[in-house]
């Protein structure tokens, strides 16, 4: 069942990767950003994740050249971008942990192969949702500290897991125009856009 980690505690889903170390060499990092994944086993989960994914992408059966060689000077470019977090207004952590969210949805919403095997992140998923003229794609990733990375139009934002009496609730009020809010039960959802109205959502099937 897809959405099982979504339904049950999320330290449930994430027992065989809590405390992981990441997947680069921690006596070379350099970088702020390297050195808060190295001493955060939250962001270290992210870390680990995103090599799984990328790795796939990268080297799976459905890998050309090109795209290979895109992904490649992509993630050079991504490091950077999270390099940057040292900057945000956001604070480090949380921009680094957005960053690697943003970039894990990325690569599995653009290969297939990236969504094969077992992980912390599952989607992309698409929702309807009343009265949002576009398509809601919803990415989640399932370490420690849960996430949901939503896109529509040109829009993309993170909501970190919240406390909720039943389904899976994902909010933030970090975004620019106003609280978001992003909650699931079963295959019906409501989505609060930053400082919009609650709108009514379903998953749509696909394939």
């Amino acid at each position: 069942m897809k959405h099982a980690c979504l339904l049950a505690l999320p330290f449930a889903c994430v027992a065989a990767v809590v405390g992981a170390q990441p997947s680069f060499d921690c006596s070379a990092a350099e970088s702020d950003a390297e050195k808060a994944v190295c001493a955060t086993p939250s962001l270290a989960e992210l870390d680990v994740e995103l090599a799984r994914v990328y790795n796939l992408a990268v080297n799976g059966p459905h890998a050309t050249p090109d795209r290979s060689q895109s992904l490649k000077e992509t993630q050079r470019g991504w490091i950077k971008g999270r390099d940057a977090c040292w900057k945000s207004s956001l604070g480090l952590e949380t921009c680094v942990a957005n960053e690697y969210a943003f970039r894990i949805d990325e690569i599995r919403a653009g290969n297939a192969d990236a969504r094969e095997g077992d992980g912390a992140s599952l989607g992309p998923f698409a929702y309807e949702c009343s009265g949002l003229d576009a398509g809601l794609s919803a990415t989640f990733v399932n370490t420690a500290d849960p996430m949901v990375v939503l896109r529509w139009r040109d829009n993309a934002l993170v909501l970190p897991i919240a406390i909720s009496a039943s389904g899976s609730r994902y909010a933030s009020d970090i975004w620019e125009g106003g609280p978001t809010e992003f909650w699931i039960k079963g295959r019906d959802a409501m989505f609060t856009p930053p400082g919009g109205a609650q709108l009514s959502c379903h998953e749509e099937e696909i394939g």
